[in-house]
C-alpha cells in the first residue's frame, strides 16, 4: 500500500494516541549511567526534563546519543515517575548534537532551544562512581557549572518567554543566574 494511504489512514486518529507511546518508555539506567546531569523546570506544572548520561565502566559514555532527555513528573506524587518525551516534545527540549570532545572526560551537547553549547565533564568520585558537572558560559563565567534552567512558557500560544540558566561559579562558589530571551 502506497505511504498517502497510510497517512490517510493515521491523519484522523487523535495525537493523544500517539502520545500513549511516549508514557509507555521508561528511561532505563545502567549501573555507571548519571540520571541526571541538569534538569529544565517549566513555569506550567511542577515537571521537568531531566537529561541523563549513559556511561560504561570506565565513566566513557555509550553510543552515539549518549546524552538523552526524558520526563520525570512530580505532579501526583509519590511515587515520581519518569518517561520518555514524546516526538513534539523533542521540538523544545531535545539535542542537536552531541559528541566527545578532542580532551579525554569531557563530551560536548547543545540542546536545541538553548543558543549557549554545554560540556560535560566526566569524573570518577573517590566512591568509584561515575559523575559529571555541566559547564557552559552564564552570567560571564566561561566555565560555569550548570545546574539547571527554567522555561517561561507563553500558556496562550505554547511558546517560551525566556529561558533562566542557573549555575555556579566553580572559582568563587557564586550563585549565577542569566535570563535569556528571543
Amino acid at each position: 500500500m502506497s505511504q498517502l494511504f497510510f497517512r490517510r489512514l493515521l491523519y484522523p486518529l487523535p495525537l493523544w494516541l500517539f502520545a500513549l507511546s511516549a508514557f509507555a518508555d521508561k528511561p532505563e539506567f545502567g549501573t555507571h549511567d548519571v540520571a541526571t546531569v541538569f534538569f529544565i523546570d517549566k513555569s506550567d506544572d511542577h515537571n521537568r526534563v531531566d537529561y541523563g548520561l549513559r556511561l560504561d565502566a570506565a565513566c566513557r559514555p555509550v553510543g552515539e546519543e549518549a546524552f538523552f532527555p526524558y520526563w520525570r513528573e512530580f505532579e501526583d506524587a509519590p511515587p515520581v515517575r519518569t518517561h520518555a518525551l514524546g516526538w513534539w516534545e523533542y521540538t523544545a527540549y531535545g539535542v542537536t548534537d552531541q559528541g566527545p570532545t578532542a580532551v579525554p572526560g569531557e563530551y560536548r551537547v547543545k540542546l536545541k532551544r538553548l543558543p549557549r553549547p554545554i560540556v560535560i565533564v566526566i569524573s570518577r568520585t573517590q566512591g568509584g562512581r561515575c559523575a559529571t558537572v555541566a559547564r557552559s558560559l552564564v552570567a560571564g563565567v566561561a566555565d560555569a557549572e550548570v545546574t539547571s534552567a527554567f522555561a517561561k512558557l507563553r500558556t496562550a500560544i505554547h511558546t517560551v518567554e525566556y529561558v533562566e540558566i542557573h549555575a555556579r561559579n566553580p572559582h568563587t562558589g557564586a550563585i549565577l543566574s542569566e535570563r535569556l530571551t528571543n
